[in-house]
């Protein structure tokens, strides 16, 4: 006679909270046009005079043009929604483009980048968007790594770093960003959110969050040249395979492993925290426009 599973299992370890894309920089390769180039020009040149940003309209948009370039982008505009970069040189994408975290969660990932896509193209024509950086994360209650866990970690980067905020440890630095590739961080997003006025997390974390518990927050950072390792360089081949990706930082980057007296350290257990952080499901769910900015004005956590 079969004996059935029981059906009140639940997985162990700290439970999720949210999942799935925290930062996303684009590049756009185009040909600007000589128009908009010259507007760029003159209003760059009032920009400079003034010692600060002036309006342009672009795409139908407001939006503040600075006296100062952004990184090798000699124009920047600033949004609510998004930076924008350009520049008329040919050695690099004409076109940089960061959408603000707020947009990013209060609209949906992949409504970003039709946004995006679709304000670029009426002002600059045809326009081929790839995804320089994607940053990927899954927040947690449950699970409060410390400063002496670092050497349980497991990584195919040898560097460390630990974090701190008022002299209380907040979390670990596990590769190089300076790299170009990969790094990670895992630390207190609790801290972090209550320090910059992001309270829309709070709602993204739902009914499960408590409030008197910390979050931890495992994030991922992957630059173009990882990206182009994995085959995928548009925001739609990115997005699609995020869940792909995830399990190869999870499963083949970085583990937490429980030590043992083996001398060898791929031998070591999977640590039951970190089996949750590899099932995340990587899935984020929009808030809305609304509710994401109300939500940074609104402060603090409580």
């Amino acid at each position: 006679m079969a004996v059935s599973p029981p059906t009140n299992l639940k997985p162990q370890g700290p439970r999720e909270l949210a999942s799935g894309v925290d930062a996303l920089y684009l590049s756009g390769r185009a040909a600007l046009p000589v128009e908009l180039l010259a507007q760029l020009d003159a209003l760059r040149l009032i920009a400079d005079q003034q010692e600060g940003p002036v309006e342009i309209v672009f795409g139908g948009l407001v939006m503040q043009l600075q006296p100062r370039k952004w990184r090798l982008y000699r124009y920047c505009l600033d949004h609510p929604y998004a930076r924008f970069g350009f520049t008329p040189k040919n050695q690099i994408p004409a076109i940089r483009v960061q959408p603000r975290a707020e947009f990013l969660h209060g609209h949906g990932v992949e409504n970003v980048v039709e946004w995006t896509r679709a304000l670029l193209e009426l002002e600059c024509g045809p326009v081929l968007l790839e995804v320089s950086r994607i940053d990927l994360f899954a927040d947690f209650q449950g699970w409060n790594v410390t400063g002496d866990d670092r050497h349980e970690f497991l990584c195919r980067a040898d560097a460390r770093n630990l974090f701190e905020n008022a002299e209380e440890f907040n979390g670990l630095k596990i590769g190089k960003r300076e790299s170009g590739t990969i790094s990670a961080r895992l630390y207190d997003k609790t801290i972090e959110s209550a320090k910059s006025g992001t309270a829309y997390w709070k709602e993204l974390w739902g009914e499960e969050f408590d409030p008197a518990r910390s979050v931890l927050r495992v994030e991922f950072e992957l630059h173009r040249e990882v990206l182009r390792q994995f085959g995928v360089s548009t925001p739609d081949e990115v997005l699609a395979s995020s869940g792909a990706m995830w399990h190869y930082l999870t499963h083949e980057w970085l583990t937490h492993r429980v030590p043992t007296s083996d001398e060898t350290r791929s031998r070591w257990p999977v640590s039951i925290p970190w089996q949750a952080v590899q099932r995340a499901r990587i899935a984020g769910e929009s808030l809305g426009i609304e509710r994401a900015y109300g939500a940074k004005q609104a402060g603090l956590l409580a």
